[in-house]
């Protein structure tokens, strides 16, 4: 096994790679979606953040919560499909808000501040977890792709698989591509319930 940042895989090229780390970005849309108190079902189900979001914006009326609700969709939708590295502590101008309408933008700028302190705070608990559970548990994806090569009965294809983590509630996970997964904090502390999730897709991939 071969650690390069958060990058787990074989040394022995080619190979597996799994990459993982807490989604700064997307915790900071996610903490902008609850600030405004948007549904949590679009683009698809994600859930509420942990800690959750205290300050919401006073009722607006049907259609602009809805307009709000689909700019907020698309903005993320968006930011998942961005090729582009946001660095943490990136200013509004990272995150791909040129396309969004006005009111949208002035809402994100209201909220931002609150949603980038959160996701710091998100970002050093998961860094000061992962490193802990390395020195107490060892490096469990390893375990994990060894697992499924026994059951499999043969070494893994090469693959590559990349775990966005999120501080959200429960223990969730949703596929976003063939090497993608979303995955909530929670499942990724939780050994068993992250070979339950995470299990089949590396199966299908290796």
């Amino acid at each position: 096994m071969e650690r390069a940042g958060r990058i787990w895989g074989k040394k022995a090229l080619p190979g597996w790679q799994i990459g993982e780390d807490l989604s700064w970005p997307l915790t900071v849309a996610l903490y902008v979606r609850e600030a405004l108190g948007l549904p949590a079902t679009g683009p698809f189900f994600t859930p509420p953040l942990v800690p959750g979001v205290p300050e919401h914006i006073p009722v607006t009326g049907p259609g602009l919560d809805i307009g709000l609700a689909d700019e907020w969709s698309a903005w993320f939708s968006g930011l998942l499909a961005d090729p582009r590295v946001i660095p943490r502590g990136g200013s509004m101008d990272y995150f791909s808000l040129e396309l969004r309408d006005p009111v949208f933008r002035d809402m994100v700028a209201r909220y931002f501040e609150a949603a980038v302190a959160a996701a710091d705070i998100a970002h050093e608990d998961y860094a000061a977890h992962f490193h802990i559970s390395i020195k107490t548990e060892g490096a469990y994806l390893g375990k994990l792709v060894r697992s499924v090569e026994k059951e499999l009965g043969h070494t893994a294809a090469p693959f590559s698989l990349t775990l966005r983590i999120l501080p959200v509630e429960g223990l969730w996970l949703h596929r976003t591509a063939p090497g993608e997964v979303l995955m909530s904090e929670p499942a990724r502390r939780d050994p068993d319930h992250l070979h339950r999730l995470l299990g089949p897709i590396i199966r299908e991939l290796a």
